[in-house]
């Protein structure tokens, strides 16, 4: 019991060092607070993260809440460094209000009605009011960025869109089936699927203009390894791969065979799925 509580508190500590310091998250609080006086906002500090919103306080305390909830999650299964650097995350109440800030604080105008992570500018940016699934979604990239930075997009949005309808089994976080299952059961139905090596090796800009439903493909293709126990154990093998960064490797090691006889069986489970 005394080694594990000795490498729990390394852990904490290792996590502790990674964060952005204290003083700079209060700093960035004042300074936002200052910049936004009167215009209806909340800034707070949560985690490693500013909160932005103009929402009601208590509304901001309840996504701050949830955030807390996530956070905790994905960081007990996955990440071990948080960001280490202050990074922003606003949270506006509709799609009128997200539009509006994002063009006045960032001169963004964004090509999603939802939300989006800017790098550039160090911020979450997004449409609260449909729900909590974007906040969850966004908040999975400033992780990966900070602990797998060389890894492919296909995974950073799966894992991602995976968590759009969280739920906590067993003290982990579970990605629950959504609405993207019909893109994916439409592609398999139409017999325009790619293999899954296709999507696993594609390029950054080749995941984001497929001419097909990546997100959709690449959010069960995490799902199916989180139902069969095996997404956490992909994850750290894929992580300590430094020859295959398409993720093949780690995913064949893990699974027992070889893509293409796994792809009948995939497509075969993805098509029993239902919302």
């Amino acid at each position: 019991m005394k080694l594990l509580a000795t490498a729990a508190c390394l852990l904490a500590v290792q996590i502790a060092e990674a964060a952005p310091a204290k003083e700079a998250l209060e700093e960035r609080v004042e300074a936002l607070e200052k910049k936004l006086a009167g215009q209806g906002y909340t800034v707070m500090i949560e985690g490693p993260f500013v909160v932005v919103g103009d929402e009601s306080p208590a509304r901001v305390k309840q996504r701050a809440s949830f955030m807390r909830w996530v956070l905790r999650l994905i960081e007990q299964d996955f990440f071990k460094q948080q960001p280490d650097k202050v990074i922003e995350v606003w949270l506006f109440r509709n799609e009128k209000t997200y539009r509006r800030g994002a063009k006045k604080f960032f001169d963004d105008e964004p090509e999603t009605p939802y939300g989006y992570y800017s790098t550039a500018d160090d911020a979450l940016v997004m449409n609260i009011g449909p729900g909590a699934g974007t906040l969850s979604h966004e908040l999975v990239h400033p992780y990966m960025e900070a602990n797998f930075p060389d890894g492919p997009s296909w995974f950073n949005e799966g894992l991602a869109s995976l968590y759009e309808q969280p739920r906590e089994r067993d003290g982990h976080m579970w990605g629950t089936t959504n609405w993207r299952l019909p893109g994916l059961q439409q592609m398999i139905k139409k017999k325009r699927l790619p293999s899954l090596n296709a999507l696993m090796s594609t390029t950054r800009d080749g995941f984001y203009d497929a001419p097909y439903d990546a997100y959709a493909y690449a959010r069960f293709l995490c799902q199916y390894l989180q139902d069969h126990g095996k997404l956490r154990e992909f994850y750290a093998r894929f992580v300590a791969d430094t020859k295959d960064r398409t993720g093949v490797a780690a995913l064949e090691t893990v699974l027992g065979k070889d893509l293409a006889t796994f792809q009948p069986e995939f497509e075969k489970w993805a098509m029993s799925l239902r919302r």
